[in-house]
């Protein structure tokens, strides 16, 4: 089962959501699904349902384990399956890093979410370039964060090279979408 727009802005409400990281994640919706209909209109095969809820309740336990630790995904895909949208929990889980992936197989819903994901800065569509050096700026604080977020910038650069191969459109275009 995949909750509707509405049923994802509930649980956002219920789940003490803060605004900013709301904003963010319906930018991060609005970007998802914009690549999600272009795929669409390529000939891809996505379940844009799923695309926007998964977008959407990416962060949801994102306050609880700032205040409380832990990994945000992690409890996030936990806490959908909990509540009966098992569908959704591989998107959270993989919204930060997205394991295993095949660079030349079909674009997946998963990697169109941690795409998204990576391209919008707090509230703002950004370039993968700027975010990673707002990434950089924030977490690169000793060696092997830097390490971990330059690797992690190359792994976007291959997907994002993956999922724009045959859109009609490039990367600084999202934005317009």
């Amino acid at each position: 089962m995949i909750p509707d727009r509405a049923r994802c802005l509930e649980l956002m409400a219920e789940e003490g959501m803060p605004p900013h990281i709301r904003a963010h994640s319906e930018q991060v919706a609005k970007v998802a699904l914009a690549i999600g209909k272009a795929l669409q209109s390529a000939g891809e095969t996505v379940d844009l349902a799923l695309i926007e809820a998964g977008a959407l309740l990416h962060d949801i336990r994102k306050i609880h384990s700032i205040n409380d630790g832990g990994n945000h995904a992690r409890q996030g895909a936990d806490f959908v399956t909990s509540i009966g949208f098992t569908e959704l929990a591989p998107l959270v889980l993989r919204h930060v890093n997205l394991g295993e992936w095949d660079p030349k197989g079909r674009v997946d819903e998963a990697e169109i979410i941690n795409y998204a994901d990576k391209r919008v800065r707090h509230e703002e569509i950004v370039s993968l370039e700027e975010r990673f050096v707002d990434l950089l700026e924030r977490y690169g604080v000793c060696e092997g964060s830097r390490t971990r977020i330059l690797r992690l910038r190359e792994e976007m650069e291959m997907l994002e090279a993956k999922i724009f191969a045959n859109l009609p459109f490039n990367p600084e275009a999202i934005a317009d979408r």
